[in-house]
């Protein structure tokens, strides 16, 4: 008898008459060649044996039904829990079939930025001339930008530093024709700075005074010290050298003032304290007021009636609300984009709710930058809105402004 261990693993299925797990299959070289056969150890027929390696004949079921014994072993019910067991496929293996040769790359194969691009090319959409300009003109209908303004003089163009309002050219252009300018338009609309971009535009020096019932005319014309010194204004300087003065709160000054400014422009001259000076060719007068000097209104219910010749010697320009460079004001805070646009809406609803009821309050662009400016530093939006917004407006002004605005 030869018999060769086929392996260390122990059957899972006991012998059915004894009852044993001890058994391992073996390979029966003497035996009469069977099919079933492994890489290892040639043709035979397999066999169960005993830990000592003998054949394992306790006369059980095989020999008393007449049945050989397998000829095979049940692969998936061996086990061993030391070695895992690779089965060899009883089928023989066809031979190898030979790889196509590789077909050697062109040069063009390798250029990898020529195959990008012509890639693109078969994906990127054939879209003609016009059809892109309609687009273009699409996306950019209804979208205003704030305006920033060059001024050209004597063949020398010089931009006008900052973003400007959008009422900036028309008052550039007016004190560049030799006229006068009185912006009327409500609080925070940045009249007085347009006439600080103005002069700066025209190259001139810029001076300026905020007006009251108790600014006196020596504010502009000046006065004689007990010693016989004259003391000389900054209107002076302006009038007498050239500049761009600016009369702020134009419709809140005394009747007297706007007398003295009254013949300050009516004429090419003017009467000082110490003696009569000529209008410099390059002086320039800016007025900003709230109203049209024509007295108080329910917003501005402090204001003066200005004489009409005095405003006779004005070109009037309206100056409302600039949205686009309240926008770009708001943005410069350095709020969220998105928070901003929350910001403007609320702002602008409450200014819309106080010109439907005709309530004397402001929501201008000053209340819109505040807003944001509280809110990018970390301020709660309840106590941001107290501070730069509703500022002690009344519960009842306050519920028919707010109600149903839209969310911050």
């Amino acid at each position: 008898m030869a018999l060769i261990k086929h392996s260390t693993r122990t059957v899972r299925r006991p012998c059915d008459k004894c009852g044993s797990k001890e058994l391992y299959w073996a390979h029966d070289t003497e035996g009469k060649p069977g099919a079933h056969y492994c890489s290892e150890h040639g043709s035979a027929n397999f066999t169960l044996i005993n830990r000592d390696e003998t054949r394992h004949d306790c006369q059980g079921k095989y020999a008393a039904s007449g049945e050989s014994e397998p000829s095979e072993p049940s692969w998936g019910e061996a086990h061993n829990d030391d070695e895992p067991h690779i089965k060899t496929d009883p089928t023989p293996t066809a031979p190898p079939v030979a790889a196509p040769k590789a077909i050697p790359a062109s040069p063009a194969a390798d250029d990898r930025m020529g195959a990008l691009a012509a890639l693109l090319e078969l994906l990127a959409p054939k879209v003609d001339a016009n059809q892109v300009q309609s687009i273009i003109d699409e996306r950019l209908r209804g979208l205003v930008l704030p305006v920033r303004v060059e001024v050209t003089r004597n063949g020398e163009t010089k931009p006008v530093e900052g973003l400007a309002h959008k009422a900036l050219p028309l008052v550039v252009t007016i004190l560049s024709d030799g006229d006068h300018v009185l912006m009327v338009g409500p609080a925070g609309t940045g009249k007085s700075h347009i006439a600080h971009q103005a002069a700066d535009a025209l190259g001139l020096e810029s001076h300026g005074i905020s007006l009251s019932p108790q600014t006196p005319a020596s504010a502009l014309l000046g006065y004689m010290q007990a010693a016989g010194e004259y003391v000389k204004t900054q209107f002076r300087e302006c009038y007498e050298h050239g500049g761009v003065f600016h009369f702020d709160e134009m419709d809140n000054a005394h009747p007297s003032t706007l007398a003295v400014i009254n013949g300050a422009l009516a004429n090419g001259h003017m009467d000082f304290p110490d003696s009569r000076v000529k209008r410099h060719e390059d002086f320039r007068a800016v007025g900003s007021a709230n109203t049209y000097g024509r007295g108080p209104d329910r917003a501005y219910v402090g204001r003066q009636a200005i004489d009409a010749a005095t405003m006779d010697r004005f070109e009037v320009v309206d100056v409302e609300y600039d949205e686009a460079l309240e926008e770009a004001l708001c943005l410069a805070t350095g709020l969220d984009g998105l928070r901003v646009k929350r910001v403007l809406a609320y702002v602008r609803y409450l200014r819309h709710q106080a010109e439907a009821y005709k309530l004397p309050l402001t929501f201008g662009p000053r209340r819109s930058r505040g807003l944001c400016k509280r809110l990018a530093s970390g301020m709660a939006v309840g106590q941001a809105l107290e501070i730069s917004v509703r500022r002690g407006i009344s519960d009842a002004d306050w519920t028919k402004v707010s109600r149903e605005a839209p969310g911050i």
